[in-house]
């Protein structure tokens, strides 16, 4: 019978759509001994496992689980946020996105929440969810009644595509999956004339109305490449830059 690895194995293989062949490759071993892991009939090494992790570009949480799987204790550690080792990680965020100020920066978790943010991000987000979540993804679900974002089902699309490229990525999430559901579900959504999105532009920003005011801005995503702890690797830190002149001198005043 496969062994729990083995199981986990066998299902990242097919969410990265590869053969055993493939995979073999990829990870510099024999097809043969692949089979053999899957079919529980060996057991790998630490060392084996912390490869196939990586040839499989396995998230962080599920290289751990593989590990745990195959009898080893797990590499990557998940500390809580006012950890000390921490410290520069989170003083790193608060300095990128306070030296943004005025324009709009925020870091959110995994699942899109708002983790830190400036005050020109907390201009944006009074206007769009004022007391409300601080989810972007339901941030934007409620701004879909109001006038705040001229192009708002260019961004629906795009934020949902991004959605499903991070659960594929991750090989599965439920909240995330929940978050996609609901945005994909949005009437406005399910309606939108794919022809009338323009996606083959150089650029596609959020373009904001802010009384007689258009504030169009583009985003630049940011993650951490050397910290290992999950859920900090997992924070991203998104800071947004004017697309024109009117924009600029906006968030300057």
């Amino acid at each position: 019978m496969p062994s729990e690895f083995g199981a986990i194995l066998k299902d990242w293989r097919k969410t990265r759509r590869f053969s055993q062949l493939d995979l073999s490759l990829e990870a510099e071993m024999s097809a043969r001994h692949l089979s053999f892991l899957e079919s529980g009939r060996s057991n790998p090494s630490r060392a084996m496992v912390l490869r196939l992790s990586d040839a499989l570009q396995l998230p962080r949480s599920a290289a751990n689980q593989a590990l745990n799987a195959a009898g080893f204790a797990p590499v990557y550690p998940s500390l809580s946020d006012d950890a000390p080792e921490l410290a520069p990680v989170n003083q790193a965020i608060a300095t990128m996105i306070d030296h943004h100020d005025p324009f709009p920066g925020y870091a959110i978790d995994r699942h899109w929440n708002v983790v830190n943010s400036n005050r020109g991000a907390e201009m944006i987000m009074a206007l769009a969810s004022p007391g409300g979540p601080a989810n972007l993804i339901d941030i934007l679900i409620n701004c879909a009644g109001l006038d705040l974002i001229e192009n708002w089902d260019e961004v629906a699309v795009l934020s949902l595509s991004r959605l499903r490229t991070e659960i594929l990525e991750l090989g599965g999430d439920d909240h995330l999956s929940a978050l996609a559901g609901r945005l994909a579900s949005h009437e406005r959504v399910k309606n939108v004339d794919m022809g009338s999105v323009n996606l083959n532009q150089a650029v596609i920003p959020t373009i904001f109305r802010v009384g007689e005011t258009r504030l169009s801005l583009f985003s630049v995503i940011a993650q951490f490449g050397s910290v290992q702890d999950i859920r900090a690797g997992e924070t991203s830190i998104e800071l947004m830059f004017p697309m024109d002149e009117e924009t600029n001198r906006f968030f300057k005043r």
